[in-house]
């Protein structure tokens, strides 16, 4: 069977691709480990560098400002003669700097003078043990900060120690030496503070100065050959970075410590890839082989493909063997591919709409090019026409879902995007519509380029919402946007239809608004929180005139043409000022705000219009009143206290007017009577008194022209200075200038 001899064939090729795919996986893992490795090695020996510059930099900092800045210093370097006090003030420099830098194994001054060496023990330059690296760095030109690993011994009894040195001139960077200030650092010291951070073990560290020696490492086994770049003797065949210290000029290397293979476990990855390949290469030569042993019933099957293409459907269908499987495969995948055609045509339409919504928000950016092409790609020829952007909105659709189910819901919306698409076509334009959101259809009009454009879209506009109007239960408003020739202006004119839909709440419902329906009044935003401010008062005193004062803020949002925005901002600003008095209330009045406030909430979600808005709010401020009145006569103490405020209203102009006046008047504790005063009135006493006098006062300021003096006196108060102060906390100014504002005004 040709199934059998087919998999024979191939099964040798699965197990090399399946060992080439093994060896790819565990050698990948190899190399992202080594990766991995050299990161680390390469953080380690920036971090020695950087440990390294920064202890030897802090020090020969300290040593040249020693040299600059300490007296004492100076004046060692200055004598000739033996002199003990500068001497023992040396000392402590000495002390303190090996005090603060515990990795300086020895300090000495050389003074030029009389020859003292000054250090652990004084002497002259010439019996010194350290007078030949002295005469070396004198005649050295190479101005190293630092010499290379060398020996010192403070004695020449104790044994040499290994160091690296920094030499100054004192004074330091002048033409006339006096002496040279010698630092010596242990590298001892050094090593083991550069030991504790890695671990010896695993990993290694090497310095090399500029002569080869390693820093870190014996004298014998750690030295690098010269300048013809051979090996290192002794060097870790498993070194993965070196790192050039930009002070000193060392040499950092760093990498594993060769244990157990690592080295050839590194070296071998190379000839793991390359049996990889060459497996792979076999591979490729085997498949070449079989398939062209197998070539001929493999052109069997391709030529039954290729005709089926043109069979009829009444063809008898072969069904035995292999072929006959193969033959109703390739039917299967055929109906599967009408199925994908059909998804592929379904996607195309959300993708469609998808690119509507980002073209004309700005979300994609596309060339005048490439929206032309775009546009051919569905079949709208917009090349060299007039485009205009309308935004069609279903009117009360909160009424709209209520009244139909999903069904008739999406049928009717079906029913106004065609007659969209039928109207247009009916009058020549080409036409994208595309559902924004659940209730409004956004489109654009493409009409020929002539002055009586913008008449034949307005007129398309028209002729859909009268058929709407006339045939369906349900009505439409449609904002339309200024004469758009490119694409930069079609986003606009789209902006510009959406802006004018906001000025459905006060031009009313089913019309079409374009932007010369948008001309605004100017209107002074103080009159609308004057307004407001009054209305709230209303409300919350449930009095009765308090549905005059919604009646003028609505009447204000109609003269003022204002968009639904800013309605809904002012709205909010309402709300919240109302909500403000009535939390100073007792609980009960706050249980009855909560109440409404879930009814505005409700409400922010389903008006259309002013007139509607209008309407609910005063069912829902009727209610509220209804509760607060019954709330407030339920109080025993109501008649009293309105008794008191009318006795306030009536002679505020007492200058003697007080919390504790009213108590004697009328019985009560003066705290009771402040704290039922401001349940009930939603202010304090206070307050309200000072409101009653500055109301009256300004009356007095814009109708008289009575003297300040006689003002203060006939609103109650004894004192001129206290009555300009409170006059001008609440007005904003003093009486007089409000009377200069008054009369410049007029």
């Amino acid at each position: 069977m040709w199934f059998r001899r087919l998999l024979l064939s191939y099964l040798p090729v699965f197990f090399i691709v399946t060992m080439i795919l093994f060896v790819v996986f565990f050698q990948t893992l190899n190399e992202h480990t080594r990766k991995e490795a050299i990161k680390a090695n390469e953080f380690l020996a920036q971090q020695v560098i950087h440990f390294m510059d920064t202890s030897l930099r802090d020090i020969d900092y300290r040593v040249v400002r020693e040299i600059l800045t300490n007296a004492d210093v100076n004046r060692f370097f200055s004598r000739d003669s033996m002199d003990v006090y500068a001497n023992i003030q040396a000392l402590k420099v000495i002390d303190e700097l090996k005090f603060n830098y515990p990795i300086i194994d020895s300090i000495y001054f050389i003074r030029f003078s009389d020859g003292l060496v000054f250090g652990d023990s004084s002497r002259t330059a010439d019996d010194f043990p350290d007078e030949a690296f002295i005469e070396s760095y004198a005649e050295d030109e190479t101005g190293a900060k630092w010499s290379g690993k060398r020996q010192f011994s403070a004695f020449s009894l104790s044994e040499p120690q290994n160091v690296i040195t920094l030499v100054k001139e004192a004074p330091y960077n002048m033409s006339v030496k006096q002496g040279y200030f010698v630092v010596n650092v242990s590298l001892a010291k050094l090593q083991e503070m550069v030991g504790r951070m890695y671990n010896s073990e695993i990993t290694f560290v090497n310095i090399f100065d500029s002569a080869g020696a390693n820093l870190l490492g014996a004298d014998t086994q750690q030295q690098r050959q010269g300048a013809d770049g051979e090996t290192a003797e002794g060097r870790s065949e498993a070194e993965l970075s070196s790192f050039t210290s930009p002070y000193t000029g060392w040499e950092i290397s760093s990498g594993l410590v060769d244990k157990k293979g690592l080295k050839l476990a590194l070296t071998f990855y190379n000839v793991w890839v390359v049996f990889a390949m060459a497996a792979a290469l076999f591979g490729v030569l085997w498949v070449i082989y079989v398939t062209k042993r197998n070539y001929k019933p493999i052109q069997q099957i391709v030529s039954l493909i290729e005709t089926y293409s043109v069979k009829s459907k009444g063809s008898e269908r072969l069904k035995e063997g292999e072929f006959g499987f193969i033959h109703n495969t390739l039917e299967s995948l055929m109906s599967e591919t009408k199925q994908f055609q059909q998804q592929y045509r379904e996607k195309l339409i959300l993708q469609k709409k998808y690119h509507f919504h980002q073209v004309l928000e700005g979300g994609v950016q596309l060339s005048e090019q490439d929206w032309i092409a775009e546009l051919r790609n569905y079949d709208l020829d917009a090349e060299g026409k007039i485009a205009f952007a309308h935004v069609m909105e279903i009117d009360s659709y909160a009424a709209f879902t209520e009244n139909y189910n999903q069904r008739d819901q999406s049928l009717l919306k079906f029913t106004l995007y065609s007659i969209i698409h039928e109207t247009a076509k009916n009058n020549g334009a080409a036409v994208w519509a595309e559902w924004t959101t659940d209730c409004r259809v956004s489109f654009i009009l493409w009409l020929e380029a002539n002055p009586d454009a913008a008449g034949r879209s307005e007129a398309i506009v028209e002729t859909c919402r009268a058929w709407i109007e006339k045939n369906v239960r349900f009505n439409i408003t449609v904002g339309q946007g200024e004469p758009a020739a490119a694409l930069e202006e079609l986003r606009r004119s789209y902006e510009m239809a959406n802006y004018c839909l906001q000025f459905k709440a006060v031009l009313g419902a089913n019309q079409l608004i374009t932007m010369k329906n948008t001309v605004r009044p100017q209107q002074e935003m103080q009159e609308y929180f004057k307004t407001i401010d009054l209305l709230s008062q209303s409300l919350r005193l449930a009095e009765p005139d308090w549905k005059k004062h919604m009646g003028v803020f609505i009447e204000q949002i109609h003269e003022s043409l204002l968009p639904r925005k800013e309605i809904e901002s002012l709205m909010y600003f309402f709300i919240h000022h109302l909500e403000s008095g009535i939390m100073e209330l007792s609980k009960e009045y706050r249980n009855v705000w909560r109440n409404v406030q879930n009814e505005l909430q409700r409400l922010a979600k389903r008006w259309d219009t002013v007139d509607e808005l209008q309407a609910e709010c005063i069912r829902i401020f009727e209610s509220m009143t209804e509760h607060i009145t019954k709330l407030r006569d339920s109080h025993s103490s109501r008649a009293l206290i309105m008794e008191i405020r009318s006795y306030i209203e009536t002679n505020y102009t007492n200058s003697e007017l007080s919390l504790d006046y009213l108590s004697d008047k009328f019985q009560l504790n003066a705290k009771y009577l402040s704290k039922m005063f401001k349940e009930e009135f939603g202010e304090n006493f206070v307050d309200f008194l000072i409101g009653l006098r500055i109301s009256s006062a300004k009356k007095m300021l814009s109708e008289t022209q009575k003297p300040m003096q006689t003002i203060s006196s006939e609103v109650g108060y004894y004192n001129y200075n206290s009555f300009n102060r409170a006059f001008k906390n609440v007005v904003g100014l003093s009486p007089r200038d409000f009377r200069k504002q008054i009369i410049d005004f007029e």
